[in-house]
């Protein structure tokens, strides 16, 4: 049936006919295609390798084409002169594997659909070339479905998708994976945009708090230093004051003993001139009798 994709036999014809008059028609887009989207490895590999070699360098040739059409100078490739070299080496990590390539998946998208992610040649061929340069191959899938119709095949190269060795046998469609969490833009309104003059204001605002920040710190700090100050001069003065009120003690400690000194003294002589004017005889041991008595 035309509708649906390549057989084995329509592959055996393809790889029959000379390089210049093979054709890529959609229904041999279909096995790459259904490869690309399932990761389903429906045949030899042997029948597909030449398919996919004729593909390649179609690729190749239509990007070379695209960008003899740029303006400026073309951008050199890595490790060749002209795109024949490239397509030559490519073909040739292509020859290596005697059974599909474990990139086989990705390579069928960027055979099918090069251009979603790239534009420039040299990136293009970059990508076919990390691709090819794997070792480890895959074997053909074990009991495929029937073939499926081109009408329904997923589009290639758009969505992240469950591959056929993720999904239990017997489901073969391409299932976009479900999003890791959801995000509820309706729940939070959208910010307004700000006017020249609220932003203008609301500027002024934070400069006038800046400030009045600033100039608190610096208050705060007048008055600590203010304050450390006055305690040490209220210390200074405690400190004289005690000195002085010292002082002021030792004097009047010294003028009381001087005081009844002199009392003392003059009680005497008071005494002696009243035994005097008593006609009491002047000798010592009757003086001190009567100082005794």
């Amino acid at each position: 049936m035309a509708d649906l994709i390549a057989s084995a036999e329509d592959l055996r014809k393809f790889n029959s006919l000379a390089k210049k008059e093979r054709r890529f028609t959609p229904a041999l887009r279909g096995v790459l295609a259904e490869a690309a989207t399932t990761d389903i490895i429906r045949y030899n590999w042997l029948l597909v390798k030449p398919l996919v070699a004729h593909v390649l360098s179609s690729v190749l040739q239509d990007f070379d084409a695209e960008r003899n059409v740029e303006i400026g100078p073309p951008l050199p490739l890595a490790n060749d002169n002209t795109v024949q070299d490239l397509q030559k080496r490519l073909l040739e990590y292509l020859d290596f594997f005697t059974e599909a390539p474990f990139t086989f998946q990705r390579l069928c998208e960027l055979l099918v659909e090069p251009h979603k992610q790239y534009t420039h040649l040299h990136k293009v061929a970059l990508a076919f070339e990390r691709l090819l340069l794997v070792v480890k191959t895959q074997p053909i899938t074990s009991n495929p479905p029937p073939r499926p119709r081109l009408s329904d095949l997923r589009p290639v190269n758009e969505n992240i998708t469950v591959t056929h060795r993720d999904r239990p046998s017997g489901a073969h469609q391409r299932v976009p994976l479900e999003p890791l969490f959801h995000i509820d833009t309706e729940a939070q309104p959208a910010a307004q945009p700000m006017s020249i003059d609220e932003a203008s204001e609301m500027h002024g605002k934070e400069e006038t708090a800046q400030t009045f920040a600033a100039n608190g710190s610096s208050h705060a700090a007048a008055e600590h230093n203010s304050a450390a100050q006055s305690d040490v001069q209220h210390d200074a003065q405690a400190g004289l004051v005690k000195s002085e009120v010292s002082s002021s003690v030792k004097t009047e400690d010294a003028g009381q003993a001087d005081t009844v000194l002199g009392q003392s003294k003059a009680g005497l002589l008071n005494r002696v001139h009243a035994l005097e004017e008593a006609n009491v005889p002047a000798d010592g041991a009757e003086v001190m009798k009567v100082d005794a008595s």
